[in-house]
């Protein structure tokens, strides 16, 4: 065989097994991306099934055991406290970017593999427990450590936050993060209040993104239903975040919402002094608890400050105290940088007294976590 033959059949031999290997590679990101994507249907339905009911220990559990080949931390788990979380990749993945939290150990691969199909996903889910009961879980989906969507559920309305989106609907909310103008962060959130159809709408993915040539780029590719429902929002989103911040949101959301909201008398009132300082005190007397597990009986004298988080009434925001006025305070109990059992005041958790407002503060209320899941 002449040389010229040895090297033709030598380039012959070269190409076809380079070809050869880059349709091995083709097959093997497309059948893992495929085993991920079911991998990540399944675990959605049983995250959305926890997300639709009130979940307890025993769904909890029920989950773990299926899910524990990708499960972090069952082994510190008990019906009091519990952090189960799963994270799935695909091998090609794991293999090429290593740790996600670290640049990957194989940047050299990552434009090939993307030129083969490879999305770098991993899909993760997580639930949290306490007391028996299912706190809050979460499903993400993510792709190259950037776009991403996130579903999250949680036992109670106020732990969902987002206020102004949740006026009008209290059990769910669908929200754009603005820090991040050239990717995609999209989060959806509800309680099982929301009832089961929602929690799917809420909840639906595009499970495509995984196996699909080209990638996802934008909300509505990953997130389609939540993303239609954000967009028909959106008009009026504006009018209400102003509305929260002007105050002028009607007292049945805050009687629904808050958690603690008592009638006080505004006994003295101190500051600021002539000499610049900003802070202000007063003294209240709790003449009436209205919601909430607080520790102070009626008649009790409390101390309270718009500077000092050491008091144990804590107000910002606009509206103030004047003495030898009757208001109605609403916020939370937490601790505070000094000592326990602080009332926290909402921003425009004070509001002077009447029938008028107390009566909307009750059917607040009365409408709170009394809400029961409808037969879903």
């Amino acid at each position: 065989m002449s040389s010229r033959k040895r090297a033709w059949l030598a380039i012959r031999v070269t190409a076809l097994s380079a070809l050869w290997l880059v349709m091995l590679a083709f097959a093997a990101i497309r059948a893992e991306q495929w085993l991920l994507r079911s991998r990540a249907q399944r675990l959605l339905s049983d995250i959305r099934e926890l997300q639709s009911i009130e979940g307890r220990w025993t769904e909890a559990q029920r989950i773990m055991v299926r899910w524990r080949p990708w499960g972090l931390g069952e082994s510190f788990c008990t019906p009091q406290t519990c952090f189960f979380y799963v994270r799935m990749r695909d091998p090609i993945d794991s293999f090429i970017r290593g740790d996600l939290d670290r640049p990957p150990r194989f940047r050299f691969l990552v434009w090939p593999s993307q030129l083969l199909g490879e999305k770098f996903t991993f899909v993760e889910a997580s639930l949290r427990v306490k007391d028996g009961m299912v706190e809050e879980s979460r499903f993400r989906m993510n792709f190259f450590g950037q776009d991403e969507g996130m579903a999250r559920s949680v036992s109670t309305s106020v732990a969902l936050g987002y206020d102004a989106e949740r006026w009008q609907h209290p059990d769910y909310y669908a929200e754009k993060h603005p820090g991040c103008k050239e990717c995609v962060l999209f989060e959806t959130g509800s309680t099982p209040f929301a009832g089961r159809e929602k929690v799917r709408e809420l909840t639906d993915f595009n499970f495509s993104c995984i196996t699909r040539w080209s990638p996802c780029r934008t909300e509505a590719d990953v997130m389609p239903s939540a993303w239609k429902l954000y967009q028909q929002e959106l008009p009026r989103k504006y009018a209400l975040v102003k509305a929260f911040s002007d105050c002028q949101i009607p007292l049945d959301f805050y009687g629904r919402e808050t958690n603690a909201i008592a009638v006080a008398d505004v006994l003295s009132r101190q500051g600021p002094t002539p000499r610049g300082d900003k802070g202000s005190s007063a003294r209240l007397r709790i003449v009436r608890k209205l919601k909430g597990q607080m520790p102070w009986q009626k008649n009790t004298i409390l101390t309270a400050s718009n500077d000092s988080e050491g008091e144990e009434v804590f107000w910002t925001g606009k509206p103030d105290l004047e003495a030898g006025r009757r208001y109605i305070l609403f916020g939370n109990i937490a601790d505070g940088s000094v000592g326990q059992n602080v009332f926290w005041l909402d921003p425009c958790g004070i509001v002077p007294h009447n029938d008028e407002r107390l009566a909307a503060i009750q059917r607040g209320i009365t409408a709170s976590p009394v809400r029961r899941l409808s037969a879903n």
